[in-house]
């Protein structure tokens, strides 16, 4: 009997995890443009990480700016409160770097997906590749 209810108990989780992922599914980020050529600020949303600030970044590159997946995005400005929306934080990046920003990019590596390095960048089809494990439970 105690089997029973175990499952019972773990097909209603799966049945309710279902139902939220159908009612609610991906909430994408708003994304701003910044002033300058190729600038544009992630402002942060459900689902907040390193790698959902590039996804986002990675699909307004490619379906607002029109860049190819071999583009490369920099951080303009690090994670800390949003330049286009109150109350809230954002990353900027640009797929047209200033000198200073390609200079900075020359120390930026890493291992990890920073968000926090002037200069760290990622191209666009890497960054979209981060999108797969972005669906709200």
């Amino acid at each position: 009997m105690h089997k029973r209810s175990f499952v019972i108990t773990m097909t209603a989780v799966a049945i309710a995890a279902g139902t939220a992922t159908a009612q609610f599914g991906y909430v994408p980020w708003r994304v701003n443009a910044l002033p300058g050529n190729g600038n544009f600020e992630v402002v942060e949303g459900p689902g907040a990480g390193n790698q959902r600030y590039w996804c986002e970044a990675a699909k307004f590159a490619r379906d607002r700016l029109r860049v190819r997946g071999n583009t490369r995005m920099y951080i303009i400005n690090p994670e800390g409160r949003s330049q286009t929306q109150a109350n809230s934080y954002g990353v900027g990046f640009t797929v047209d770097p200033s000198p200073e920003v390609l200079e900075a990019a020359k120390s930026a590596g890493g291992y990890s997906v920073s968000i926090t390095k002037i200069g760290y960048n990622l191209s666009v089809s890497h960054s979209q590749s981060f999108c797969g494990a972005n669906v709200l439970f």
